[in-house]
């Protein structure tokens, strides 16, 4: 079909490209990049992101890394799509160190993350249990002038409340409300969950309280951790 056509434009290669992602046949994809260059067809920053992101849902966060590089070689500047796919690829992968050097690299390259970024690292901070790095870098959000909103906050007391750290879940619980921002069920969910694990029952009960003064129904996630927490210690709240 390709030889008894006209050249496709990139455009019309990064249309089939991203049909062929969202069927998440990410290997196909891959071996669409050798077609593009049989044809003479350069990438573009839509390209190469694409072709980033299958090699990162592959596993291959090496090539991934390997597509950035090549990009920067031949004058295609990298977005906040490529950094936040590529670090989201290395803390998916339990590589937070160089998920942070690439940060940091970026920075010192002039690049400004955006708050979705920043989440990728802090989202990937958490998820391992690096709890004390995952706080020092949602102060360090706020030093560079980004607003953490109810999803970093919600990830970082989570975060605490699976290591039973409920001070200091309670405490960024606390300066989260100082700041403005409303608390949602999945924030109530996390302390619910972090308090009955440790058998505060009467603490369970404050929360509970609090969320039906806030006009906050319980979800079924909700109902799930209190039913747990009864047949657990064998008594109700």
């Amino acid at each position: 079909m390709v030889a008894k056509h006209r050249k496709p434009s990139v455009v019309e290669f990064n249309k089939l490209l991203g049909a062929i992602v969202r069927m998440k046949h990410y290997a196909i994809a891959v071996s669409m990049y050798s077609q593009m260059e049989l044809l003479g067809v350069s990438y573009d920053i839509y390209s190469f992101n694409i072709l980033i992101n299958c090699f990162c849902q592959l596993g291959y966060i090496d090539f991934g890394s390997s597509v950035l590089g090549k990009m920067m070689k031949v004058g295609v500047q990298p977005d906040v799509v490529t950094l936040s796919t590529l670090i989201n690829g290395l803390c998916k992968r339990s590589k937070i160190s160089e998920a942070l050097s690439l940060f940091d690299e970026m920075m010192e390259k002039g690049y400004r993350p955006n708050l979705i970024v920043y989440t990728t690292v802090l989202n990937g901070l958490c998820k391992t249990g690096n709890t004390d790095r995952a706080l020092r870098f949602l102060r360090m959000m706020e030093e560079r002038g980004f607003k953490p909103n109810i999803v970093a906050y919600s990830t970082v007391i989570d975060c605490f409340c699976k290591k039973g750290l409920l001070r200091e879940a309670f405490d960024l619980f606390s300066k989260m409300k100082v700041k403005g921002i409303r608390p949602n069920i999945v924030i109530y969910n996390c302390l619910i969950h972090g308090v009955c694990k440790l058998g505060q029952q009467k603490e369970a009960t404050r929360l509970l309280n609090e969320m039906a003064g806030n006009n906050i129904s319980l979800d079924i996630v909700t109902y799930n951790i209190l039913i747990d927490a009864q047949l657990q210690r064998g008594n109700g709240f």
